[in-house]
């Protein structure tokens, strides 16, 4: 076998492995900040064992859509997941133009987990997935005025690529990257619905967007989304931590410190923002992702205009 296939296998078991831990690593210093004890790290993963012993009940209204979109949304992140580079290491998928299908494979995701939602029937879940379409509107140029402008800055398309041109050496290229990162954040906590725009831990039917789409299922279903969830999460977490990852490209030991201090960070940078912010009304979430793009925007900008 191909070593760079060896490495891509690996590095892909390795972020399905970690991405429950993550998320558990956010709610425990979430819930440190509050006073509070808090679940274990490792709850994540106790949380999923429980659901997978769980009896699967399909609502009597669904058709073959709400049972075949769990696992196409868990199949097309971990398409996703393998095209993530880590540092040096070269993911299972790489090609040029790579970014785009990064994008619309989340996307693909998102629209058949839109369809699931209407397809039971429930009214609520209905207006999930109306809040889902009409947040997406606006969530998707962040990335392609993101990623897409380091990808125009440096002359690449691949995902790989994009990542290991970055190098820090001047201060304007600096922050350029910083207020990326910056952006990639505003985009990460839409797309995984977490604080200002959702609330990962409600379930009140009229302020939920995320949550409300999967009332109905249980069982292995359930147990494949909050999976899911958990990927989505840490995807976008190694995309944030892989802006400043690119001093590690000769040393693989101060890679790996600073992609492990980078994660710790970032998950408190998570837990203070969800714990100190409350939550965005539903008319402000447009203009809070309408400034995302706009900063974004405006940083290629200023980059091309001043380098």
């Amino acid at each position: 076998m191909d070593i760079n296939i060896l490495q891509g296998i690996i590095l892909l078991i390795i972020i399905l492995g970690l991405s429950p831990l993550f998320s558990g690593l956010v709610n425990k210093q979430k819930a440190i900040l509050t006073g509070r004890i808090g679940a274990p790290i490792l709850q994540p993963y106790y949380e999923l064992h429980r659901l997978f012993k769980k009896e699967t009940i399909n609502a009597f209204s669904s058709s073959f859509i709400s049972r075949i979109t769990p696992l196409i949304n868990l199949v097309a992140l971990i398409i996703a997941a393998a095209m993530l580079p880590v540092g040096f290491l070269k993911p299972l998928i790489s090609f040029n133009g790579d970014i785009i299908l990064f994008a619309y494979i989340l996307g693909l995701s998102r629209f058949f987990q839109i369809l699931a939602a209407m397809d039971i029937g429930s009214s609520f879940e209905g207006m999930g997935a109306a809040r889902e379409a009409t947040f997406a509107l606006f969530a998707e140029p962040i990335f392609f005025f993101t990623i897409g402008s380091i990808a125009f800055v440096s002359g690449f398309t691949s995902l790989f690529d994009i990542y290991y041109s970055i190098e820090l050496i001047n201060i304007s290229y600096e922050v350029f990257i910083i207020i990326c990162s910056i952006s990639v954040f505003m985009l990460a906590v839409t797309e995984c619905s977490r604080m200002p725009v959702d609330d990962p831990n409600t379930h009140l039917e009229l302020t939920m967007i995320h949550e409300v789409m999967i009332l109905d299922n249980s069982g292995i279903d359930l147990f494949i989304y909050q999976y899911s969830s958990y990927i989505k999460l840490f995807l976008y977490a190694i995309l944030e931590i892989s802006f400043f990852y690119p001093f590690s490209q000769q040393n693989f030991l101060l890679g790996l410190l600073i992609f492990i201090s980078g994660s710790a960070a970032l998950a408190f940078a998570l837990a203070i923002v969800e714990t100190i912010t409350s939550r965005t009304k539903m008319k402000s979430i447009p203009l809070y992702l309408l400034f995302a793009t706009a900063i974004g925007i405006l940083n290629l900008l200023i980059f091309t205009f001043t380098k």
